[in-house]
């Protein structure tokens, strides 16, 4: 077994209620990694293609990496996966906290789950273990009260455990499956996936330790990094005393956040930007600050309202990207009506992300006439209006009435409602977007709509391109030289070698923030430290290229046409906007998109992976067999 794994896989089928558990073979771990570079490689050997996605046949996978649980600065992440009910293609999602490391403990690198339960069920996994127990006394209760339970029924407040809300037992494609009482692996419908399973919940407690290869390398790589991190300027120090609140001014002013549903940027255009967007103004109500398992950073916290006229307590410090969907781009400028919004989220399961983008949608329906009151149940959903969005929000959730049609998303609410509701939905490939003007860093595009889970801010790390020159981590090979802003050509292999790096940091289990934007992680190091194995760039980069190529190969046999995922006219600036900071800019995605996937090795307009490349990565056979 190599070190850094814990050399365990466990498949589950709710339907028949059997449970194998199977070694990892220590060639698939090195070739793919872990999270979802080793689940796309599980999902597209086992799973046909065009299974329905809320159906038994679709899998659902929860798997660490080589790096979680070990001592290595922010070794916390796991993934779940699966094909997306939002997308229709590939599906993943990130979370950090303590889940990841304490399935880890359990002695599991990922656990399969297929079929579909008769009737609720959650999972206990512990020591080697994986049982299916019945859940009828949880199936109804919210994420807190799912997780208080669990570990109230064993005894042991250090059970971890993942779990659904309302939200997605009733099937909402925009929601995420919630670890730690509020942090959510959010993306792609997963939560969704999970109810359509009936499994209300992971369980997890284990007393493992993940095997080192060289212990005292990797203290010396740690002490080193966080000696570092202490005098490490910009980033480092803004996400240690505010966390990524601190970023929503600047990005306001720069015309980074979309505000009125895409429609304007800048703060000329939100007033009462100072009033959500200060970090100050947010950790006014943090009570404590925490990190995720093994976190230097200590980017989140836990606030307490107590008192105005949304009381909910203890709730986690909302980030930027909800700051984001709940203020500007609804034009919400109440920080109390936010946090409100932000808790009932977390509680249902909802994505915050998706959450703002359908009541802004809404919003603008209304405004428009598309949507009058007679088809929002009374609630009048002006621009700003805190009481309209909580109650919205709540219907969401519910699935009552016009809440039964925003809860799968703006794509699919457009299609339902016609008429032109269809130019209001700000989504890509059927995925409302992250928070993140393209107009502002023209390469963020690139991401959105080439990325297999499009409209990903965290999966488009070519827009650091876009900011001047630097560098994503220690190597030569990942150095970023100056690029002009808005060229639109000789950006494709540099955007390519991020994308392939950003693969290997996300697989390995750790947070994107350092290994992408700190310049000094040293990601490979660490990888060699716990396993043993003697990376170099050179592979690792490969490596990336394979997992994001075979994360490819599964939305092409499902059918994904690159021309279908494209950015809404009015975020590429069509027309341009008439005011702000980016007033005038039209960018051109396409070629940027273009030259991608070229240096990708995938065809410029299809994204079709070239059989050169398949071969290059030693993806050609399984492609073609399971193709």
């Amino acid at each position: 077994m190599t070190p850094g794994y814990m050399g365990k896989l466990a498949f589950v089928d709710l339907s028949s209620g059997t449970i194998r558990i199977e070694t990892l073979a220590d060639d698939l771990a090195r070739t793919f990694i872990g999270g979802y570079g080793l689940g796309a490689r599980i999902l597209f050997d086992h799973q046909k293609k065009a299974v329905d996605p809320l159906g038994p046949e679709n899998t659902l996978g929860f798997a660490a990496g080589p790096l979680t649980g070990t001592k290595a600065p922010t070794g916390a992440r796991y993934m779940a996966f699966c094909k997306s009910p939002l997308t229709g293609g590939w599906g993943d999602a990130n979370s950090g906290g303590y889940f990841g490391s304490e399935l880890k403990a359990a002695g599991f690198d990922a656990v399969f789950v297929s079929g579909m339960a008769p009737a609720p069920r959650f999972l206990w996994i512990t020591d080697g273990r994986v049982e299916i127990r019945d859940a009828a006394h949880l199936w109804g209760k919210d994420t807190i009260d799912t997780e208080d339970s669990l570990q109230t029924e064993f005894g042991d407040s250090k059970v971890r455990v993942a779990c659904i809300g309302p939200a997605s037992e009733r099937l909402s494609l925009i929601s995420g499956i919630v670890n730690d009482r509020g942090r959510i692996a959010a993306r792609s419908g997963v939560g969704a996936v999970m109810g359509s399973k009936r499994l209300k919940a992971l369980a997890v407690r284990g007393h493992a330790k993940v095997p080192v290869a060289n212990p005292a390398e990797l203290s010396r790589l740690v002490k080193a990094f966080s000696k570092e991190l202490r005098d490490l300027p910009g980033m480092a120090q803004a996400l240690m005393k505010h966390g990524t609140c601190g970023f929503t001014s600047a990005l306001v002013a720069s015309g980074a956040t979309p505000i009125k549903n895409w429609r304007l940027a800048g703060d000329q255009a939100f007033p009462g930007v100072k009033q959500v967007a200060d970090g100050d103004a947010v950790i006014r109500f943090q009570m404590r600050k925490y990190g995720c398992a093994n976190c230097p950073i200590a980017c989140g916290g836990i606030c307490n309202v107590s008192s105005g006229k949304y009381p909910v307590g203890e709730v986690h410090k909302p980030e930027y990207e909800t700051i984001g969907a709940f203020g500007p781009l609804c034009l919400c400028d109440d920080l109390e009506t936010i946090i409100k919004l932000h808790d009932m989220c977390n509680r249902s399961g909802l994505d915050t992300i998706s959450s703002g983008h359908v009541l802004a949608f809404a919003m603008e329906c209304f405004e428009q006439g598309i949507l009058t009151a007679a088809d929002t149940d009374g609630i009048r959903i002006a621009w700003g209006n805190g009481a309209a969005m909580v109650a919205l929000l709540d219907k969401v959730i519910r699935r009552e009435g016009i809440g039964d049609l925003l809860a799968d998303g703006v794509k699919a609410a457009a299609s339902r409602i016609g008429q032109n509701a269809a130019a209001c939905a700000m989504h890509v490939g059927g995925q409302e977007p992250g928070l993140h003007n393209a107009l502002f860093l023209p390469s963020r595009g690139t991401g959105f709509v080439c990325d297999p889970t499009p409209g990903r801010h965290t999966a488009a790390p070519m827009a650091r391109l876009d900011g001047g020159p630097g560098a994503y981590g220690p190597y030569p090979e990942l150095r970023i030289d100056k690029f002009e802003r808005y060229a639109y050509t000789g950006k494709g292999p540099m955007s390519a070698t991020a994308s392939g790096y950003l693969q290997i940091g996300n697989c390995a289990g750790v947070c994107v923030m350092p290994f992408m934007f700190f310049g000094n992680y040293p990601l490979i190091e660490l990888m060699n430290a716990v396993t043993g194995w003697g990376l170099d760039v050179t592979e690792a980069l490969a490596t990336g290229a394979r997992i994001q190529t075979l994360r490819q190969s599964f939305n092409i046999r499902e059918g994904i046409k690159a021309a279908d995922v494209r950015l809404p006219d009015r975020m590429a600036g069509r027309p341009p906007l008439a005011a702000g900071p980016l007033a005038g800019v039209t960018i051109d995605v396409d070629s940027l998109a273009g030259e991608y996937r070229t240096a990708m090795g995938w065809n410029a307009q299809t994204g079709v992976p070239e059989e050169a490349t398949l071969k290059r990565l030693g993806l050609a056979e399984l492609v073609k067999t399971c193709g």
